[in-house]
C-alpha cells in the first residue's frame, strides 16, 4: 500500500471509541460518547467522541482531533510514533519503504538487560549487602528501591556474566551491551561492587546502567558504553516514571545525577529527570518539551555545571522551550537539601527560579566593579550579546530594569545594543530577507526559530527537486527543527514507493503525512517562500544563511565559555577562546563578501 493511502486506511480500520475507552470511561450520549477529559482536570463531563466521524473534542480544554491526535496528546509521541504505537496494537502492517533495509529487532538486547536488571536488584536482598546499605545511609525506603528497580553488582569479576550465561546470553551480546569487559583471561563483568541504577527509556525498556562505587573508586560513577540500544544524548534518567507529572505540574525540572531525581521524587517532588552525566542535548530537550515548554535547570554553582546550564539555556531556546535556572541555597544539591529542608522549601526554590535572561544577565556582573561608571559601563558593554539575543519585549524589559537601577537612559543602552549590531560591515541580504523581508515580524509574533524559516526554505527546494536531499546530506546540512524533518521523511517515503521515482513533490502529498499543526506551519510557509526560477541560486543563498546562523550560535556559546574563563582567570583558556571568535567571524565575513559579489 502507498505511504500516502495508508494513513486513511488505518483510520478506517481503528475504532476512536475503543483506543480512547482504554484511557477513558466513556458512557453512550446520544449519538456520541461522554467521558472526563483526560487532558484537563473536570468534575462534570466535557469530552466527546463521536464513532460515525471518527472524532474526539473536549469542550472545555478545546482538545480535538481525530485517533491519531488522540495518541500523540495523551501519550505525549510525536506523528510517526503515534501511527507505529497504533499499527503495533491493532496488528497492522505499516508499508515498507523500497531499498531501505529492514527495521532491527533489538527485543533481544532489552530481554538481556532486563534479565541484568533483575539480577541486580535481587542482589540486594544477600545478607550484609553493602549496595543496600548504601541505600539506607542515603534515606531511600523500600518502596523507592522497588520503584526505580535500583540494585548491586557484586565484587566478584564475574558475577552477572557467569549468570546471564546460564541464561543463554553469548559473550558477544555481553560485549555488545557494555554489560561485561574483555581482558587477559576472558571477560568480566563491567560493574563491580557498585549500586546500580537501572536505564529506563519512555517505553519502558531497560537501555542501560549507571553504576555508584561503594567507597573511594574511582571513577565515582561508571555508565554503561553507548550501544545500539542506548545512546545518552536521547534520553532521560527518570522520565520513564515522570513524564506524566511534568505534564500535569506544565513543568520539568532537571538536576544532574540519579540520586536528585530519586530523593525528589520520594519527597513528592515528582517533575523531574536528569540528563545522564552530560550537559542537556538537542535531543533531550526535544523530549522534554514533548511534557512541557517550561523546564527548570538545577545544576552545580561550579564552573563545569554552570557551563551546563548556559548549554541547557540555549539548547531548550532552540527546541521551542522557555528555560529558567533554579540555585540550590547553600551549595548544596537538590538530594541534600530537600532531606534537610523538606519539600515544600524546595518547590519555593522551583518557584523562585530565574528567566534564563535574567541569568545569563547576573553571572556576567562577576568581575565588574559596579560601584564605578567604568565598571558600569564595562558591564553594560560585556551583556550586549545576552540584550541582542532577546525578543523584542524582553529586551526592552531588561534594559528598563539596567536604566532603573544604574540612572542610565533606556535610550542610551537601545542605542549601544543596536550600534554593537551594526557596528559590523552589513551583511549580504539573505535568501530569506530577499524573497519576503517582513518575515522577522511574523516569526516574532508566531515563535517560529531562525532555524525553522532556513531549514523549512530547505525543505521546500527539496520538494521543488528532489536531487537536493543527497545534496543536503553531501553538504552536511542538519534539520535541527520538527517541522523540516517531518516534511523531509514524508518525501523521502514518498520517493521510496514510486515506481520510477520522483523529480518533484507536490505539497498536498506531504500535508498528509503531517499533523494538523504541522500541515497548518507547512502550508503558511509553502505560500510565503519563493523559490523562484533558479534553484541553485536559492540554494546557495540559503545555505549562507543556514552557515551563518550556525557561526552565530556557535559564537554566542563561546562568549559565555569566554565569560567564564575571564572571571575564573584561565588565562590559557580566554587565548583559545578568543582565537576561536576571530576565526568565525573571518568566516561570516567572508561569507557575506561573497553573497554581496554574487548580488551585484
Amino acid at each position: 500500500m502507498a505511504w500516502d493511502n495508508f494513513i486513511d486506511e488505518l483510520k478506517l480500520q481503528v475504532n476512536i471509541v475503543d483506543v480512547v475507552g482504554r484511557e477513558v470511561d466513556l458512557k453512550k450520549a446520544g449519538a456520541n460518547y461522554k467521558g472526563l477529559c483526560p487532558f484537563h482536570s473536570e468534575k462534570t463531563p466535557s469530552f466527546m467522541v463521536n464513532e460515525e466521524k471518527q472524532i474526539f473534542n473536549c469542550f472545555g480544554c478545546g482538545q480535538k482531533g481525530d485517533v491519531i491526535k488522540f495518541v500523540q496528546e495523551y501519550y505525549k509521541l510525536p506523528f510517526m510514533e503515534a501511527v507505529e504505537k497504533l499499527c503495533g496494537e491493532y496488528g497492522i502492517k505499516m508499508p515498507e519503504k523500497r531499498h531501505s533495509a529492514p527495521k532491527k529487532d533489538y527485543s533481544r538486547y532489552y530481554e538481556i538487560n532486563a534479565k541484568a536488571a533483575r539480577y541486580f536488584y535481587n542482589c540486594l536482598s544477600v545478607r550484609g549487602n553493602k549496595g543496600l546499605a548504601y541505600l539506607r545511609k542515603r534515606g531511600l525506603s523500600n518502596d523507592t528501591i522497588t520503584k526505580f528497580g535500583l540494585g548491586y553488582a557484586p565484587a566478584s569479576g564475574t558475577a552477572l556474566s557467569d549468570y546471564l550465561r546460564t541464561e543463554g546470553v553469548t559473550d558477544d551480546e555481553l560485549l555488545k551491551l557494555g554489560l561485561a569487559n574483555s581482558g587477559r583471561g576472558g571477560l568480566y563483568d563491567k560493574f563491580r561492587d557498585r549500586v546500580i541504577f537501572p536505564i529506563i527509556n519512555t517505553q519502558d525498556k531497560v537501555i542501560g546502567f549507571g553504576g555508584r562505587a561503594i567507597g573511594d573508586v574511582k571513577p565515582k560513577y561508571l555508565n554503561s558504553p553507548e550501544s545500539e540500544i542506548f545512546l545518552k544524548k536521547n534520553n532521560l534518567f527518570g522520565l520513564n516514571f515522570t513524564r506524566n507529572e511534568i505534564s500535569s505540574a506544565g513543568r520539568a525540572i532537571i538536576v544532574e545525577g540519579y540520586m536528585d531525581v530519586i530523593s525528589l521524587y520520594q519527597s513528592g517532588v515528582r517533575n523531574v529527570a536528569a540528563s545522564l552525566g552530560t550537559a542537556l542535548t538537542d535531543n533531550q530537550a526535544k523530549l522534554l518539551c514533548r511534557y512541557s515548554k517550561n523546564i527548570v535547570l538545577s545544576y552545580d554553582s561550579d564552573s563545569a555545571g554552570i557551563n551546563a546550564a548556559l548549554r541547557g539555556i540555549s539548547v531548550i531556546n532552540g527546541a521551542g522551550g522557555k528555560p529558567r535556572v533554579l540555585t540550590v541555597t547553600g551549595g548544596k544539591d537538590p538530594d541534600e537539601f530537600i532531606q534537610k529542608n523538606g519539600k515544600e522549601e524546595f518547590l519555593r526554590l522551583v518557584d523562585d527560579a530565574v528567566p534564563a535572561a535574567e541569568f545569563r544577565l547576573k553571572l556576567a556582573r562577576d568581575g565588574f566593579d559596579l560601584t564605578t561608571d567604568m565598571g558600569v559601563l564595562a558591564y553594560i558593554e560585556s551583556i550586549v550579546p545576552v540584550l541582542r539575543s532577546l525578543g523584542p519585549v524582553e529586551q526592552e524589559l531588561y534594559i528598563r530594569k539596567l536604566s532603573d537601577e544604574f540612572g542610565i537612559s533606556e535610550h542610551s543602552i537601545m542605542m549601544t545594543v543596536r550600534t554593537e549590531s551594526e557596528g559590523r560591515r552589513p551583511a549580504a541580504r539573505s535568501v530569506t530577507q530577499r524573497r519576503y523581508p517582513d518575515r522577522a515580524e511574523r516569526r516574532r509574533q508566531n515563535d517560529t526559530s531562525i532555524d525553522e524559516r532556513i531549514e523549512m526554505s530547505f525543505a521546500l527546494l527539496a520538494l521543488e527537486n528532489t536531487r537536493y536531499i543527497r545534496r543536503y546530506s553531501e553538504d552536511g546540512i542538519q534539520m535541527r527543527s520538527q517541522l523540516a524533518s517531518s516534511v523531509l521523511r514524508a518525501a523521502a517515503s514518498l520517493m521510496d514507493g514510486a515506481e520510477n521515482g520522483m523529480h518533484r513533490i507536490d505539497h498536498e502529498r506531504i500535508a498528509a503525512f503531517l499533523d494538523p499543526d504541522e500541515e497548518a506551519l507547512f502550508r503558511r510557509y509553502a505560500a510565503s517562500v519563493q523559490i523562484g526560477p533558479d534553484d541553485e541560486a536559492f540554494y546557495r543563498e540559503t545555505r549562507a544563511s543556514y552557515l551563518i546562523n550556525n557561526y552565530k550560535m556557535e559564537k554566542s556559546e563561546l562568549m559565555n565559555e569566554l565569560s567564564i574563563a575571564e572571571k575564573t582567570g584561565r588565562e590559557d583558556e580566554i587565548e583559545e577562546i578568543a582565537g576561536r571568535l576571530i576565526r568565525l567571524d573571518k568566516l561570516i565575513d567572508n561569507i557575506n563578501q561573497t553573497m554581496e559579489e554574487n548580488n551585484a
